[in-house]
């Protein structure tokens, strides 16, 4: 059986719940992302924004784009959370099941890494 720690993890673009929404536009951009987590205070991912999010629940409501905080607009909870410790076969079950293709990975409760199906063939194909 193999573990989430043995798979290389995307070092993934996150934001903290307070931060606005310019600072989320920002970084999307900026790293040519079309996601971006949310973690809260303990480093831990509570929710996720998209570039459809920010069209639909900021830009098509007419929301202050420097007054509007991640918290706001993030959908939550996070469907999946992996951790160091699960069995990498089993985390790519579930995320065939919800048809998710980035899963945060925490250690003892904080934010590691992004899992993709990528990263997860490139550690069963090692002998």
């Amino acid at each position: 059986m193999k573990k989430v720690a043995a798979c290389e993890l995307f070092k993934g673009v996150v934001i903290e719940e307070d931060k606005g929404i310019m600072d989320v536009a920002k970084l999307i951009h900026k790293f040519q992302e079309r996601r971006i987590f949310v973690l809260d205070k303990k480093k831990y991912p509570v929710g996720i924004i998209s570039l459809v999010d920010i069209n639909d629940r900021v830009v098509a409501k007419g929301l202050d784009l420097k007054k509007t905080k991640a918290k706001t607009i993030m959908s939550y909870p996070v469907k999946l959370i992996a951790d160091v410790g699960d069995d990498v076969v089993k985390v790519a079950s579930k995320m065939v099941h919800f048809d998710i293709y980035y899963v945060p990975v925490i250690s003892k409760g904080v934010f590691k890494g992004i899992l993709t199906y990528a990263n997860i063939l490139k550690a069963l194909d090692k002998k």
